[in-house]
C-alpha cells in the first residue's frame, strides 16, 4: 500500500491537502484524508495479489457508516497482475470483500461498477474529486427531498428514521 499511495502522491496537485494515516491499531479509519477545491473525502488502499480484496469488518463499517452520515470515501483498488487502479465508494466493503474483483462489471453489465478505473493516475486524481463531489451534491439533493441516505446514527434502517436508505446497515459484526 505504500508504493501505491507514493504513485498516486505524485500526481496530486500541491496545493491538495493530503494525510496518510498509519494506524496499525484498527478501528477501521482509512488510509488517507484528502481535502481538495472544498471537498474532503477519506481513501481506503487496497493492493491485491489475485482477485480477492482483504478488507477488515472494522474498515467496511466505518466506511459505511461514515457514507451514511454524508461523508465520502473510496476504496482504491491497486491488482498487482495489472497496471490498472479501481475506485470504489466507501458503501461497497461488503461487496468487494465477499466477491473481490471477480464482482466488478467491467463494461459487461453486470456486478459492481467501479466510479472510475484506468492505469492514468492524473486521471484518477480527478475522477476521485468529480465523485467525491458528485457524491456530496447527491447526498444534498437526497436531504433536502428526504428521499435520500439516512444519517448513519441511531437507527439501524430507513423505515426507523422515516427515510428509506440506499444501501442497508450491514449491522454488527460485518
Amino acid at each position: 500500500e505504500t508504493l501505491l499511495w507514493k504513485r498516486i502522491q505524485s500526481k496530486i496537485p500541491p496545493h491538495w491537502n493530503t494525510t496518510r494515516i498509519e494506524n496499525r491499531y484498527g478501528g477501521g479509519v482509512p488510509d488517507v484524508h484528502v481535502c481538495a477545491e472544498g471537498v474532503s473525502f477519506w481513501v481506503e488502499l487496497k493492493v491485491t495479489k489475485t482477485n480477492a480484496i482483504n478488507i477488515s469488518s472494522h474498515q467496511i463499517a466505518w466506511n459505511y457508516a461514515y457514507c451514511m452520515s454524508g461523508g465520502v470515501s473510496f476504496y482504491l483498488v491497486h491488482p498487482l497482475s495489472s497496471p490498472h487502479l479501481y475506485l470504489f465508494g466507501g458503501v461497497h466493503g461488503r461487496e468487494l470483500l465477499k466477491s473481490g474483483l471477480r464482482g466488478v462489471d467491467l463494461g459487461s453489465g453486470s456486478g459492481l461498477r467501479p466510479l472510475w478505473s484506468g492505469d492514468n493516475e492524473s486521471g484518477l486524481v480527478v475522477g476521485m474529486l468529480e465523485a467525491a463531489r458528485g457524491l456530496v451534491l447527491s447526498h444534498l439533493q437526497g436531504r433536502g427531498s428526504r428521499s435520500g441516505r439516512e444519517s448513519g446514527r441511531g437507527s439501524r434502517s430507513g423505515r426507523e428514521s422515516g427515510r428509506e436508505s440506499r444501501y442497508p446497515w450491514p449491522g454488527p459484526g460485518v
